[in-house]
């Protein structure tokens, strides 16, 4: 099956809608309510860190010479750049969807009657 595609009736999710509505995700085509895979996620996330440690590693040497507090905040800013853009990214590109369980779909908060005082 290919990426954000629902399983039920095959349509494709477009990636806006996926990383937008991720946790809240219905299918365009039959209405169905979704969820992404875990397998999806830890794949994404796992790329994203590596690529967040190669931007770290890469920027820590370019700045290994500056005393200043740029020489290790920059290492950090952009690997926390490179997570940030890499992660969804790669989400859009391995995402596999799934129809959600019946356990998983949430459950309308029902607010109590206000208590009257008691005199």
């Amino acid at each position: 099956m290919a990426a954000r595609q629902c399983p039920n009736c095959l349509a494709i999710v477009s990636p806006g809608k996926v990383l937008a509505y991720s946790d809240d995700l219905v299918c365009p085509g039959c209405g169905k309510p979704l969820e992404i895979s875990d397998l999806s996620r830890n794949v994404a996330m796992f790329i994203a860190l590596a690529v967040a440690v190669l931007a770290w590693y890469f920027a820590s040497v370019n700045f290994s010479n500056d005393d200043s507090a740029l020489g290790w905040i920059l290492p950090v800013v952009f690997s926390y750049m490179a997570l940030s853009i890499a992660a969804p990214i790669l989400l859009i590109l391995f995402a596999d969807l799934h129809l959600k369980s019946a356990g998983a779909l949430p459950v309308a908060d029902a607010t109590p009657a206000p208590h009257s005082p008691h005199h």
